[in-house]
């Protein structure tokens, strides 16, 4: 419209040219060329600005995808009670890419309850296949074109506390064609290994604890978005989603972690996906250091 703008304003310069008068002195061409000059700028300005802007989202998302993935965990000194199972395959409009943790049953055939779980809950291949393809009806593509396939990854992370509970973290990568991020989800699963039983907040955490918890994992975040390292953009828990997320964590010796899909306490492209939490910080709250002890 500028451009439009300006154009008519100097073929009317031109039409007038002949009635101009003497005391005029400056050149409409002068005029023209200052405002192209100053548009130029401008435009310059914006697209640096979102590009480095988008720049700077790849550099923190990459940051933070990195974390997690090289994340420590006891995978190691469990190879003997976990081995890593895999499942993949490629179709013309998706990949399912999945690794998953299967409890070693000659060890304990209970152990079966376990991976029973996992079978029900993650390797219901069908039901993620139609889903897919529900997703890409909705999309009206007539044509049938698919640049992109769609990928569904799986991959986890173990940790064992005192050989009675493994703690597992199963992050689900979601990479859906025309996105221009994948995003994350994930699900925490505690399983006692003595009573073959999972174990949520409510067994691991003392009655009424819900208030403190919510209250020391806002105040975690408040102080990540006060350091201003990686968590600008991100926001306090709400109850809500407190309540949603409660039973999300894993535990090892030293710390309580609760895990958040994006966009829960921060957008996909910068903060953390998970709090963790000192256990000396709530030991208190914590059941198992505050039952009287067995009498034998």
């Amino acid at each position: 419209m500028k451009t439009l703008i300006a154009c008519l304003i100097f073929l009317s310069c031109i039409a007038c040219k002949k009635d101009t008068s003497p005391q005029k002195t400056t050149d409409p061409k002068e005029i023209e060329t200052v405002q192209n000059t100053d548009q130029k700028t401008g435009d310059t300005s914006i697209v640096f600005s979102e590009e480095s802007l988008e720049l700077d989202q790849e550099k923190t998302k990459s940051i933070k995808r990195e974390r997690l993935i090289k994340a420590e965990d006891d995978k190691v000194q469990l190879q003997e009670l976990v081995v890593s199972k895999k499942f993949y395959k490629e179709e013309d409009l998706y990949v399912l890419d999945y690794k998953y943790p299967y409890l070693n049953e000659k060890i304990d055939p209970l152990y079966s309850v376990f991976n029973n779980f996992i079978k029900e809950n993650y390797l219901n291949i069908e039901k993620t296949e139609n889903q897919i393809l529900e997703d890409k009806e909705l999309l009206c593509d007539t044509l049938k074109i698919n640049r992109f396939r769609d990928k569904r990854i799986i991959d986890y992370k173990i940790y064992n506390v005192k050989n009675d509970l493994i703690s597992v973290v199963l992050y689900k990568e979601n990479y859906y064609s025309g996105m221009l991020y994948s995003t994350y989800l994930f699900d925490c699963v505690n399983f006692d290994l003595k009573k073959h039983d999972f174990v949520y907040f409510n067994d691991f955490f003392e009655t009424g604890s819900e208030e403190k918890i919510f209250t020391v994992i806002n105040t975690i975040i408040k102080e990540g978005i006060n350091s201003g390292e990686l968590y600008y953009d991100c926001w306090e828990l709400s109850q809500g989603d407190f309540k949603a997320y409660k039973n999300n964590f894993v535990v090892d010796d030293d710390t309580v972690e609760f895990y958040f899909d994006d966009c829960v306490i921060c957008p996909s492209y910068t903060g953390t996906y998970s709090i963790e939490i000192p256990i000396t910080t709530i030991m208190h709250l914590l059941k198992k250091y505050n039952d009287p002890p067995e009498v034998s």
